[in-house]
């Protein structure tokens, strides 16, 4: 399922979150408040053309390995925010990934559609179940987290404050309904990109993520072509000015 991303209509008072128009739709937008939408990363501050390539929901046994080629062929090392039960169903494919030298996020175990409305037990257990696979398989601890869907509230940002985790979503996903294409899905990602930028893809958790792997090497060539270097999301986040 194209996950769903809130967007702040409050975005003037947060530095690093995109000024432009809502891509997504805010589901809770009424709820959204400065002191912790700000330190929500959507992107990162900065002039230089550099961006973070994301993937979402794997890991999958041929379209994770499909992505991992791709990157190879460009030298390129992305961000894979991983859901925890998919893990454990895969675990040579977690361990190539990390073993290539790709970060590994938290996407929580089981993907729940909607944690803004599970208790705080279960979001936490969410957290920690996926990240105990994570120490389990890789031998790092997760830094960074990504709710399923991007959905977020002030809840579940403190839970994954309190667990140690730096919350980061996107600039622009390439998958839409209104880009049916792996080059429209491309062409979405140039329309909205900027400098600093994150971007998101899928790798997993649906019928076919085929158009998410013909368009990572569309997207990847067009932002080379127009001057971009790609980095991982930790290392995106070092960069300023």
């Amino acid at each position: 399922m194209i996950e769903v991303v809130l967007v702040v209509t409050v975005v003037a008072f947060a530095t690093h979150i995109v000024p432009q128009k809502p891509q997504h739709i805010a589901k809770h937008h009424s709820q959204l408040q400065p002191y912790w939408v700000s330190d929500v990363v959507f992107r990162v501050p900065t002039d230089k053309k550099v961006v973070a390539l994301t993937f979402d929901d794997g890991p999958h046994p041929k379209f994770t390995p499909d992505i991992l080629n791709i990157l190879d062929k460009y030298r390129i090392k992305a961000t894979f925010f991983m859901v925890g039960k998919e893990m454990v169903k895969y675990p040579d494919v977690v361990k190539e990934v990390a073993k290539r030298g790709h970060v590994i996020g938290n996407h929580t175990y089981s993907h729940p559609h909607d944690i803004e409305l599970d208790t705080r037990t279960q979001v936490v257990g969410e957290l920690e179940k996926c990240e105990q696979v994570i120490e389990k398989l890789t031998g790092a601890r997760p830094q960074l987290f990504r709710s399923p869907r991007g959905l977020m509230d002030g809840a579940v940002f403190q839970i994954a404050n309190e667990e140690g985790y730096k919350v980061i979503l996107w600039t622009v996903c390439a998958d839409n309904h209104s880009d049916p294409t792996p080059q429209m899905m491309a062409n979405r990602v140039f329309q909205h990109i900027k400098p600093g930028g994150i971007i998101l893809v899928h790798d997993g958790m649906y019928c076919s993520r085929i158009k998410d792997v013909e368009a990572t090497p569309i997207i990847i060539e067009g932002l080379i072509k127009r001057g971009y270097r790609f980095v991982t999301v930790p290392e995106l986040m070092k960069i300023r000015g």
